[in-house]
């Protein structure tokens, strides 16, 4: 389910709970976005077995608007709390919510290390996560929230062969650079399907 503010999350964790825990039924219970939730929301969240796939891009889009309008300093610096659900054992996702913001998962990657706005504030930088989870919350985490984490989102026997080459390593490379890596080729059921050529990329 869909929840962005705080009532929202409420409402949904209130139903989630009364469905009971979801483990060893086949389902995942999980709310998307998830953008302001509270930690004793987060603690709940954890207690009934709820996931988050959170719209982390909204930190450099609109973290400002949040900041200065919306939420306040201190509510809009909470927005995504990734660190607070990581802390709790809590399987997240990352996401754009596209056509709300546009699709490349790098750049979700780098909001969700470096948690810059469009003015250049860092906003809630005690909710930064490392390279390696932020990864994970496009991989195999995510893999994880649509119950396809035994057929995708890492590279590993019998998994799908699907995975993109980087023009870089995003583990090594400064974490602002994050977002400017390319993808030189993209590989389909083992297959190279697009390849990246020096005077521009074509199939």
């Amino acid at each position: 389910m869909h929840g962005n503010g705080d009532a929202a999350i409420d409402a949904i964790i209130d139903g989630y709970s009364r469905l009971g825990s979801p483990r060893g039924t086949g389902r995942r219970h999980r709310i998307e976005h998830c953008q302001t939730v509270r930690e004793d929301q987060l603690d709940r969240m954890a207690a009934h077995d709820v996931l988050a796939s959170f719209f982390v891009k909204h930190v450099y889009y609109w973290g400002d608007r949040h900041r200065d309008v919306f939420l306040g300093p201190e509510r809009a610096r909470r927005i995504s709390p990734l660190v607070s659900a990581r802390s709790r054992g809590i399987h997240f996702g990352l996401h754009s919510d596209t056509p709300v913001t546009p699709v490349p998962p790098l750049e979700g990657i780098w909001c969700a290390v470096r948690r810059i706005t469009r003015q250049g504030k860092v906003l809630g930088p005690e909710q930064a996560v490392d390279v390696d989870a932020a990864l994970r919350g496009y991989t195999i985490d995510a893999a994880y929230l649509a119950g396809e984490e035994d057929v995708k989102g890492s590279l590993e026997i019998g998994k799908l062969a699907d995975l993109a080459v980087l023009s870089g390593d995003p583990t090594t490379v400064d974490p602002d650079r994050i977002r400017e890596l390319t993808v030189d080729a993209t590989v389909s059921g083992g297959e190279v399907v697009w390849r990246r050529e020096t005077t521009g990329a074509r199939r």
